[in-house]
C-alpha cells in the first residue's frame, strides 16, 4: 500500500525534473511578456486591441488575453481571446491552445497551434482539417515590437486575413489592473503624449476630451470650457512649451459601464522655447471618463494643486 501511496509523488518528481520552466530558458517569448498595444487591419477593419501577457502556473506557461476596444451594441467586446504557449520539449517546439469568442469547441476540437523557433520568428501552424491557420510572430529588436501576420492557407491558395503590430503600452502605471482599467490609463497616456516633446499638441489633446469637457482648479472662481482650454494649450505649444518631464501616481481607477472614474497626483517639469526648464509642479486630479464610439474620453476634471 505504501508503495501506491508513494506514486503520485514519484510521478510529480519525474515530472519536475523532465520539464524546466519555459519562463527560465530564455526563449523569444520574454519579449512577449508585457503589456501592449495592438494595431493594424483584421479581415479587412482597422482595429485597436489591447494584449496583456505574463507567465503563469509556476512559469511553465505564457499566458496572454487579447481583446478589443471596440465593442457591440450590448457591450460586450468584440473579439476577445485567451491564449496559452507552452513547449513540447521532445519535438522542440512552442505548442498553443487559443480559446477566443468566435466558437465555444476551443477545447473539443483538439486543435493546437505548432511551432519552432526560427530566430526571432515563431511561425504558428493551426491545423483545422479543410485549412490551415499561419499565424506568424516577428520580434523587431531594435525597436522592441512584434508583427503579427494571418494567413489562411487551403492547398496552394493563400488569403492574408491580419497583418498588426504590438508596441508597448507606454506610461503603464504598475499594479495589477484590469483590462476595463487599462483602457483609462490607455487614454492618460495620449493625453500626456499629446503635450511630450514630438507630441502631437492642441488637436491630438482635444481628440481626448468630450464636447462638454470642463476643467476647475479648486479655489478658482471660474470653470473653463473644452474650448478655452485647448485653446490655451495651442498657444502654449506654438510659444513652444513641452512637458519634459510627468510622473503620475495612479490611486484609483474605477468603471462603472460607460462612466469612468480616475484618482491621480501628477508631478511636471516644463522646458520653455529657450530650453529653460522649470521647477516641478505636482497636483492632485479627479477626473471623470465618458465611453463612446471612439473610446474614452474625458469629461470632467478637478484639480487641486499641491504646493511644495
Amino acid at each position: 500500500m505504501k508503495s501506491f501511496a508513494l506514486l503520485p509523488i514519484l510521478l510529480l518528481l519525474l515530472a519536475s525534473a523532465a520539464s524546466a520552466q519555459l519562463a527560465t530558458q530564455g526563449t523569444l517569448l520574454d519579449h512577449l511578456a508585457g503589456d501592449w498595444v495592438m494595431t493594424g487591419t483584421i479581415a479587412g477593419d482597422e482595429v485597436v486591441h489591447d494584449v496583456d501577457a505574463d507567465w503563469v502556473l509556476a512559469g511553465h506557461y505564457l499566458r496572454f488575453h487579447d481583446f478589443s476596444r471596440e465593442r457591440e451594441e450590448g457591450g460586450d467586446r468584440a473579439y476577445e481571446a485567451t491564449v496559452f504557449i507552452g513547449w513540447d520539449a521532445e519535438l522542440d517546439r512552442f505548442v498553443c491552445l487559443w480559446l477566443d469568442v468566435t466558437g465555444g469547441e476551443g477545447l473539443a476540437s483538439g486543435v493546437l497551434g505548432y511551432a519552432a523557433p526560427v530566430g526571432d520568428t515563431i511561425p504558428w501552424v493551426f491545423d483545422v482539417g479543410e485549412y490551415a491557420i499561419h499565424n506568424t510572430f516577428v520580434y523587431h529588436r531594435a525597436a522592441d515590437t512584434w508583427e503579427w501576420t494571418i494567413v489562411n492557407v487551403r492547398g496552394e491558395e493563400r488569403s492574408e486575413f491580419a497583418r498588426v503590430t504590438l508596441e508597448r503600452r507606454f506610461d503603464s502605471a504598475p499594479g495589477e489592473w484590469s483590462p476595463g482599467q487599462r483602457e483609462i490609463l490607455d487614454a492618460i497616456a495620449r493625453l500626456s503624449a499629446a503635450t511630450a516633446p514630438g507630441g502631437g499638441g492642441a488637436d491630438d489633446y482635444a481628440a481626448v476630451l468630450t464636447d462638454d469637457f470642463s476643467r476647475w482648479t479648486i479655489g478658482s472662481d471660474s470653470v473653463i470650457g473644452k474650448q478655452a482650454w485647448v485653446d490655451g494649450i495651442r498657444g502654449w505649444f506654438d510659444d513652444g512649451w513641452r512637458v519634459s518631464d510627468r510622473q503620475s501616481e495612479v490611486l484609483e481607477i474605477t468603471v462603472e459601464g460607460s462612466t469612468a472614474f480616475s484618482r491621480r497626483i501628477v508631478t511636471e517639469t516644463f522646458t520653455g522655447p529657450d530650453g529653460e526648464v522649470s521647477p516641478p509642479a505636482a497636483a492632485a486630479l479627479a477626473e471623470v471618463w465618458r465611453r463612446d464610439g471612439e473610446g474614452w474620453r474625458l469629461q470632467r476634471v478637478t484639480v487641486h494643486q499641491i504646493e511644495e
